[in-house]
């Protein structure tokens, strides 16, 4: 018989990850009207909640990682004010409680003693198995909750696309796979991050125990039919090879890229939709605009060149000043991290970016490993705007918060991986 108290410190492991993973994109939390109150709400709640179990040397070792992240923001807001002569107040509230409750989730995951990449990992591989059936569904129908757009609509575990749309959009009968996200291509950039915790946690790019796990992870990857998720996959084994194999660099690597170029030619979603945007993106003028991967980080080029330092801001109108067309209209901006460089800035995303690596390589205890995990990471930006949302700004904190985080079961998992290694 289950006790009650497994099924509490079952939900006190998991839940927090699983409605922070939700907060960072599912459309029935992120994209309605009722979504900023819910987000305030949340945060706020848990904030309090924190402030009561946490103790004092680690409260005092926060305050002084949120002062440095939210006090960056703040002088940079303060600089675009002074030169841009405008700022979106909303829109940095906002991004600013995003990244308080991420940090509300890992010191709550720190007091209990549990290992975030470990839960994480294990919240996608339950997301994928939750969404399989919602997925089949919706390969008959179109089917679920408003969500403020004619192409989608939200089971609240799956979300669901209308049909002919994605016929019209990738020339393929069969749905992708979009989990519980926003569209498939970010399902694809979050199992791929699971992925690669696996191989910080394996300190090489290894399955290791999670074993279970990774097939899960490789099924939804593989329903997602994501354009960024399949390159970033065929590098991972290209990764996985040099470092397994003896012989990886001499067999298996020319092996692996005879692979990845007969993937390219016989995908025709993959090689079509490359395709179309490097000519699209060869044929902008510096007015045109476009939601392409490359077509985006051409436009974002004016933008990063005008202000390198301080970036544009979120308002739209000192965002998209050199394109005033887009203030009418919502071009579905597709490059993540020109984006997020353009509205903050150049140091802004360096800040990151060395938190991230500092991150990857205290848990891989591996160069080389962390080195090509935070390129992947780079390369998933490159699809999506992980970086509005809380699981990516996480990496803000977990250099930080994540020492002496581990549980009993994740220490026992290092021992673990380490036979399966030998």
């Amino acid at each position: 018989m289950i006790k009650l108290g497994s099924i509490f410190q079952f939900i006190k492991k998991y839940l927090p990850v699983y409605l922070l993973v939700n907060f960072s994109g599912n459309p029935i939390i992120t994209h309605q009207d009722y979504s900023n109150a819910l987000l305030i709400g949340y945060t706020v709640s848990f904030l309090i909640y924190i402030l009561f179990i946490i103790d004092v040397q680690t409260l005092r070792k926060s305050i002084g990682i949120i002062t440095g992240v939210i006090g960056l923001i703040i002088v940079i807001v303060f600089f675009q004010q002074r030169i841009l002569g405008l700022v979106s107040y909303p829109g940095i509230l906002g991004y600013i409680l995003r990244i308080l409750l991420t940090l509300a989730t890992l010191l709550h995951l720190k007091h209990e003693k549990v290992d975030f990449l470990d839960v994480y990992i294990k919240t996608l591989a339950f997301i994928v198995v939750i969404s399989f059936p919602f997925w089949i569904l919706n390969q008959f129908g179109f089917y679920g909750f408003d969500t403020g757009s004619s192409i989608r609509r939200s089971l609240i575990f799956y979300t669901s696309f209308e049909y002919q749309f994605n016929l019209r959009l990738t020339g393929s009968p069969i749905i992708r796979n979009s989990g519980v996200f926003w569209e498939p291509g970010a399902f694809a950039g979050y199992l791929i991050l699971a992925i690669v915790f696996i191989a910080f946690k394996n300190r090489k790019f290894q399955v290791g125990p999670y074993k279970k796990e990774t097939f899960f992870l490789l099924v939804g990857l593989l329903t997602s039919q994501s354009t960024t998720g399949y390159i970033t996959f065929m590098l991972i084994l290209v990764i996985h090879s040099m470092q397994t194999y003896n012989m990886g660099k001499i067999v298996i690597i020319p092996l692996m890229i005879f692979v990845i170029g007969l993937s390219y030619l016989n995908l025709n979603f993959l090689r079509e939709k490359i395709d179309k945007e490097l000519t699209d993106t060869e044929q902008m003028s510096s007015n045109d605009i476009s939601s392409g991967r490359f077509g985006a980080l051409k436009m974002d080029l004016q933008y990063i060149k005008s202000q390198p330092i301080i970036g544009n801001g979120w308002h739209v109108s000192t965002r998209y000043r050199f394109h005033p067309q887009v203030k009418n209209i919502n071009i579905g901006h597709g490059n993540g991290m020109s984006n997020i460089i353009v509205i903050w800035g150049i140091p802004f995303f360096i800040f990151w970016l060395i938190c991230t690596y500092r991150f990857a390589r205290q848990v891989s205890q591996s160069a080389i490993t962390a080195s090509a995990g935070v390129f992947i990471i780079i390369l998933l930006l490159q699809g999506e705007q992980f970086l509005y949302y809380p699981v990516f700004l996480a990496f803000f904190f977990l250099p930080f918060v994540y020492e002496n985080i581990m549980s009993v079961e994740s220490k026992l998992y290092i021992i673990k991986s380490y036979f399966y290694s030998k």
